[in-house]
This record gives C-alpha cells, structure tokens and sequence, in this order.
C-alpha cells in the first residue's frame, strides 16, 4: 500500500495534477489496493471534514476575501509606510510592516503577495528598486501571513494533531513579529549596500493621518486576536466574527463592496475552501495507510536510532521539513509528515505548540524556495523578473528564516511562553 501511495502521488504531481487531487487520488488507489471496502472510504473521508474546528476555514477565508476586496490594503501600507517608510530602503519596510499586519486579515500567505506585491511592487520600481529585490522581499513578508492568526496551516496542523488552536494561533504572535524584524534587519543591510532610497522623513501628523485612515484595518487582527486570547470566543467563533466585521467595513464604511459582489466573493472563497477540505479528507485516508503499514513507528526507530536528544532530533525535523517546501504545498506538506513525526515529538517529550511553530514556520520557507515557491512565483510575476533571479534575491530572506526556525527549536519559549499566560 505504502509503495502504490508514494508512486501514484509522484506520478500524478509529474503530470501536473494539482496537490489535493493528487493526494486524493494516490489515496485511494493504495486503499483500495489494500482490499479496504470503498465504504469504509467513503465514511472515513466523510468524518475527516465533520468538525467543528474546520468551520473556521471558510469563515477565515471569506473574512480575508471581504476585506482585500474593500481595499484596505492599500491603507494598511499607508499607514507601514507612514511609520517606518522613512529608513533607508523605507519601501521594503513598509511592505514587510503591511504584510505583518495584513496577516492578521487573510490568513493566506499567496493572497498576502498578491494584494501587497500589486500595490507595492510597481512604486518600488519606479524608485530604483531592482526587480528581482523587489519580488523576494515582498514573498518573505507573505510567510508572516501564516504565522500571525489566522493560520490555516496552523488550523489543519491542530486537525492532524488534536492541539488546541486558540493556544497554537497565540503562539504565532512571538515569531511572526521576530520574522518581521529579521526581514526588516536584513531588508535595510542590502539597502544599504546598494543605495536604495530613503522615504521621505516621517511626521507626527503624517502617522496620526496614516492610523485614522486605517483604522478600521488595523482592528480587524485584535478582534480576531483579543477574542480568542481573552476566551471571549472560540477561533470558530472567531472567524464568524470576523466576516461580519469585514462586512459592514466592506459595505458600510468603506463602501466598496456592493451586494452584488456577494456571490463572486463567496464563490472564490468556497473554490478555495474545497481544496482545503478535499486534502484533509485524503489525509484521512493516508492516515489509514500509514497505520496499517506501521510507518510511524519504523519513523520513530530510524530517528530515535540516530539520537535522542529533543532539540537534535527536531533539527533533523527542520531539515526535512526545508527539503519538503520546495517540492510540496504547505497545506499538504503538514497533512503528508506530521502524522508521521508526531508520534516521535510526543515519545522525546517535545512541546506540541513547540512543534507546531516549528512545523508552521519551517514549511513556509517553501513559500520563497523555488520550484514550488507559490509566493515568490506570484511576486515575481508582477514584478517581470524570471524565477531565477527572484530565488537569488531571496537567499538572504531565506536564511533569516531559517535562523529564526532554529532559534525556536534552542528556546522554545519563544513559541510556548505566550500560550502558557492564557487562562
């Protein structure tokens, strides 16, 4: 079963099906390969998606999708480059600025690059900016999207795993704000070196005029934030919270979201929630597979018979996890490895927020390494510069990720100190 599984998912990814089909199909094929009657699939597949947990996805979805659509991105990336555009390379700051706060509305790393990278790009350009510089910073700053709640990796990671979501979205908080100021920090060194542009120097009365503009923006991430920390709801709860406050900003406030945007919006984000929903049913079914074929326990052995030690063994986690993000989603990444490692983090004792982070934040390095590099793909596209050059300019980015990734795994407080104050 194991092997029609592995080759059926390779086979089908060499023939460009899309990830969540290819899964779905590779699964099934092994189960039924493994004489396992089709409506025993059917129910497993069925019961994967019947949660309550789950409900969040397309609430979370459809709160991002109302508020790209309102167009208030634009003056969330007034208001980063009101406060911090002035340093030199001010541009690039106030980009990785939004995309930290932006993370906190959509949820969604390649929706993040491409509602910032078209309004940032282009200006960026136009000031001397290369190209190639312009779309990596832009992807680095889309992975704090998945970081900051709402997270749907996070949410599909809590699925697989049975942690508690409210303490893993609160766990984001920490490293998604150290990503931002590694970016930041490595952002202003290559400025430096190569004369990119100061902004214009900053006023108290530009920032005050910035903040009230956005306002209504830069609430969206403490209603999420505040009611989950706070136990005033659940991230459930949240996310419906959070689509009727992107609805009466969309329609009311802003008025840039009509009644006959509805439907448009909802079917994107129902588009988007069936391949979500499609690759934790098939997950369901490589669970199964990997039961049967007792793959985490022969996973446990081969790394525990290397060593023992927690903060070695998720090294080699992280290695693994830097090799997977090149070729595979995130999303289906944390479906196809983390059933399989986190009976080995659970034996050595290691923190499930812990592993979560380092999970979450490990795998969407891919998000800037090529040849899947979905976000750097997208910025490189609006800023006309080829793949190749992208994924040099975001070396730098890279390895700043990977230092932080490595810091979580030596100082886990890092990841564990936040979600250890809730109540």
């Amino acid at each position: 079963m194991t092997l029609v599984l592995l080759a059926g998912f390779v086979v089908l990814l060499l023939i460009n099906v899309p990830v969540s089909f290819a899964l779905a199909i590779a699964s099934f094929l092994a189960v039924t390969y493994g004489g396992i009657p089709p409506t025993l699939v059917a129910q497993r597949m069925t019961a994967a998606i019947d949660s309550f947990i789950l409900l969040a996805v397309p609430f979370f979805l459809l709160a991002g999708h109302l508020m790209a659509r309102s167009g208030i991105a634009r003056d969330i990336i007034d208001f980063a480059n009101a406060a911090i555009g002035w340093a030199r390379g001010g541009l690039a700051h106030a980009g990785i600025g939004a995309g930290t706060l932006m993370g906190g509305m959509t949820g969604s790393a390649v929706a993040e690059a491409s509602s910032a990278g078209g309004i940032m790009i282009p200006p960026m350009k136009e000031k001397g900016y290369d190209g190639a510089f312009c779309a990596a910073v832009t992807a680095a700053a889309s992975t704090i999207s998945v970081v900051i709640p709402p997270s749907i990796p996070m949410i599909i990671f809590c699925v697989v795993t049975g942690t508690s979501v409210s303490k893993l979205f609160i766990a984001g908080l920490i490293p998604g704000v150290l990503i931002a100021i590694l970016l930041m920090v490595t952002a202003w060194a290559i400025s430096v070196r190569r004369g990119y542009p100061k902004g214009p120097p900053g006023s108290v009365r530009g920032f005050l005029r910035a903040t009230r503009a956005s306002v209504w923006g830069l609430m969206m991430p403490l209603v999420i934030i505040g009611s989950i920390r706070y136990g005033i709801a659940t991230p459930t709860e949240a996310s419906v919270v959070a689509v009727l406050y992107g609805l009466i900003v969309g329609m009311f406030v802003y008025r840039t979201i009509r009644l006959a945007d509805l439907p448009r919006i909802v079917l994107e984000t129902c588009v988007t929630t069936g391949v979500v929903m499609l690759m934790i049913a098939a997950a369901s079914l490589y669970g199964l597979i990997i039961t049967r074929e007792q793959i985490p326990q022969g996973a446990a052995q081969l790394i525990l018979g290397l060593t023992s030690n927690p903060t070695l063994v998720l090294l080699l986690i992280f290695c693994v996890y830097l090799f997977a993000g090149m070729i595979l989603d995130l999303g289906a990444s944390i479906i196809i490895l983390v059933p399989v490692l986190w009976p080995v983090t659970q034996t050595l004792g290691i923190d499930p927020i812990q592993f979560g982070i380092v999970t979450v934040v490990g795998l969407a390095i891919g998000l800037v390494t090529p040849p899947v590099g979905a976000s750097l793909f997208v910025t490189c596209g609006i800023a006309r510069c080829n793949l190749v050059q992208g994924s040099l300019a975001a070396m730098p980015f890279v390895v700043s990720l990977i230092l932080l990734v490595i810091a979580i795994i030596f100082f886990p407080g890092i990841a564990t100190w936040l979600p250890s104050r809730m109540n």
